[in-house]
């Protein structure tokens, strides 16, 4: 099943109203207040780390997650927690005589679970892992890259690290940290680096790198290096000074975006009040209702749909005849499957055609011979999806799949021939700039969110991967930018891709470009009408806003049924005829509409919606023919119908113009 723009936008508020709900519906909060940590590289290479952190917990906690990135295939020997002594040093609180937590580990969230009784209070939990060969050992040195609470899920306040070597090393070290949050170095000597940060936010990391010299390494193994301590000291430094510029090029970033943001928000008022759309409704405003309701239902039903017509429109085409006195309506008993199903209507319209077919244009005739399969009796019944009893029957299914298949074939092929017979009196064409558009807002989000991930140090690899997932989704949003749900699934991505970059103002000035591109992608038009036309679809939105509230000279219901009923099939296209019948009729107490036409009963309002609407509800296809812009539409018939309208010409027997029809 085809994905709707509606749904897409509805997943996409449903995520953001779970995420606000979610985090104000815990009254439970826990705090990190100080974080000191002391790691030793041992001899062999492994790093002994010993961590005490200080918590404030609001409400109650019955057990406290540390993330270790433990998902069953680390390097950890070993993990434990401690309630921490009183009479000994971190670096040196070992284990001996101390209370300690029960901890168990889930790998499927990486995380080890402290398991304590803590109620509003503040709270200390010694922490002591080893990781196993952490260090590696190389000819002209020893190197540590370590990563310090990765992928926390907590802010932690006043963090301190401290890395030191158990052998003494007889020259300096060289220390690197790396986050985003502006952690340093605060102590560089030759037995230990000291790293600092007043806040280490949600998602950050520290990432320390440590070099010395490789006697330091007495116990481990020398490995064959990819590059020269020179070299990597070097690339190193590169990487620094990438960090050092790193804000100033997200603040740079931030502006980009405040001025794309200006540059949508100039769009959408240009589209929303566009000279065009105001000369089409000022002139729309001097088109009269009297006008319109001798319209062509089919010619106002195209220009209101913007020629993505619906099964339901080819009522238009009938309703033409009828009022050329070619078809007459009454109310029959619906077939037994309907009878049996609660659901379904009990009445059903039934169009008989009369007269000559051959006196008739080409859209006509086709529409004829595909509504009443080469009959004279017109029968909703044939366009009726499954009822609420079939369904249940996944064997029947199949007929209605086929049955869709067969109308949407005899809709686009009536669709056609109505274009040609109108081409001179409707001029309606692609909006050609939604080409250039769609594509260049694509490509503007793409270009920027991988400056903004190149700006945030990312590393090379990850920004190739963006750059292909986001160019894939580009490409598609480009090549199918006649639908505007592929650069709608794509600027939602953006919106998820942009989230995790760790620049508040940034982020916040990049979502408001998202969420304006999404409306400017909304006001763009899929076409375009010439001038008339556009008047005349301005003016039938205004007549369907009075036929809504009961039409105009309601009055004259006695005296002009066919002025009512010409009003009452325009209601009936244009989707308010329950409406106008309830607004007609009280304005007309004494009147009973359904004994001077069967048009006016309420029946039909009901087998309307259920045959063409309601019936077809969750079964895969659409009911709609819109504008493909090249010809590519198949003019014969379907599978799904017995019937062949291939000639122009016929008898009253119902010959038609060719299409699908039917099942």
């Amino acid at each position: 099943m085809k994905v709707r723009i509606k749904h897409v936008m509805l997943l996409a508020v449903s995520i953001v109203w779970v995420v606000i709900l979610v985090g104000c519906g815990n009254d439970n909060e826990l705090t990190i207040d100080q974080v000191d940590v002391m790691a030793k590289v041992m001899a062999d290479g492994d790093l002994y780390v010993e961590e005490l952190f200080t918590y404030t917990v609001q409400g109650e906690y019955e057990r406290i997650p540390r993330y270790m990135d433990n998902f069953g295939g680390s390097n950890i020997e070993f993990f434990e927690a401690y309630v921490p002594p009183n009479d000994r040093e971190l670096g040196n609180l070992g284990y001996v005589n101390l209370e300690r937590y029960p901890v168990h580990l889930r790998t499927k969230s990486g995380s080890y679970y402290i398991e304590l009784q803590a109620k509003d209070e503040t709270r200390q939990i010694y922490y002591r892992y080893r990781l196993d060969r952490e260090a590696v050992k190389y000819n002209d040195r020893g190197e540590l890259d370590w990563t310090v609470l990765k992928d926390n899920r907590f802010d932690h306040h006043n963090v301190t690290v401290r890395v030191y070597t158990e052998q003494p090393a007889k020259e300096k070290l060289s220390g690197f940290a790396y986050d985003r949050s502006r952690g340093r170095l605060t102590e560089v000597n030759n037995r230990w680096i000291r790293y600092e940060n007043t806040l280490l936010p949600e998602g950050d990391s520290a990432r320390l790198k440590v070099y010395f010299p490789p006697e330091v390494l007495t116990e481990r193994e020398t490995e064959e290096p990819s590059a020269l301590l020179s070299e990597r000291l070097l690339d190193e430094q590169k990487l620094q000074q990438r960090f050092e510029k790193r804000e100033h090029l997200l603040n740079a970033g931030q502006h980009i975006s405040r001025w794309l943001t200006y540059a949508a928000i100039a769009g959408i008022v240009y589209y929303a009040l566009s000279l065009r759309r105001i000369s089409s409704w000022w002139s729309g405003r001097r088109i009269s209702f009297e006008d319109l309701s001798a319209m062509d239902p089919i010619d106002m039903i195209y220009l209101f749909r913007k020629g993505k017509l619906r099964l339901a429109d080819g009522l238009a085409g009938v309703f033409s005849l009828r009022r050329k006195g070619m078809v007459s309506v009454s109310l029959v008993p619906s077939g037994m499957r309907f009878q049996e199903d609660s659901r379904a209507p009990k009445r059903l319209p039934e169009f008989t055609f009369k007269g000559n077919r051959t006196a008739l244009k080409k859209p006509d005739r086709y529409l004829l011979g595909w509504l009443s399969h080469g009959t004279t009796v017109l029968n909703l019944d044939k366009f009726s999806g499954p009822t609420k009893t079939e369904r249940r029957n996944k064997a029947t299914m199949g007929k209605y799949i086929k049955r869709m298949r067969s109308l949407k074939k005899g809709l686009s092929r009536w669709q056609e021939l109505v274009e040609t017979e109108n081409s001179k009196g409707i001029m309606y064409k692609e909006y050609a700039a939604r080409k250039v558009i769609i594509p260049a807002l694509a490509l503007i989000h793409l270009a920027l969110l991988i400056y903004l991930y190149i700006a945030d140090v990312t590393t090379w690899g990850w920004v190739g991967v963006l750059a292909i997932i986001l160019g894939g989704g580009l490409l598609l949003a480009s090549f199918r930018w006649r639908l505007k749900r592929y650069i709608i699934i794509f600027l939602v991505v953006c919106f998820f891709v942009a989230a995790p970059i760790l620049y508040g103002p940034l982020v916040d000035e990049y979502l408001n470009f998202v969420i304006l591109s999404f409306l400017l992608v909304g006001f763009l038009p899929r076409g375009a009408l010439d001038r008339r036309s556009a008047a005349y679809r301005s003016a039938i939105k205004r007549y369907r806003r009075k036929l809504a509230r009961g039409g105009h000279d309601v009055g004259r219901a006695g005296n002009s049924i066919k002025w009512l009923e010409k009003m009452r099939e325009d209601a009936l296209l244009l989707g308010v005829g329950e409406r106008f019948m309830r607004n007609v009729s009280k304005e007309n107490p004494d009147f009973t509409f359904s004994e001077a036409s069967s048009l006016f009963d309420n029946d039909v309002d009901t087998a309307i919606d259920y045959v063409f609407n309601r019936s077809w509800k969750g079964i895969p296809g659409r009911t709609s023919y819109g504008r493909t812009w090249s010809s590519n539409s198949d003019s014969g018939a379907d599978g799904g119908s017995s019937y062949d309208y291939s000639s122009d010409g016929g008898s009253d027997g119902g010959s038609g113009d060719g299409g699908g029809g039917g099942d």
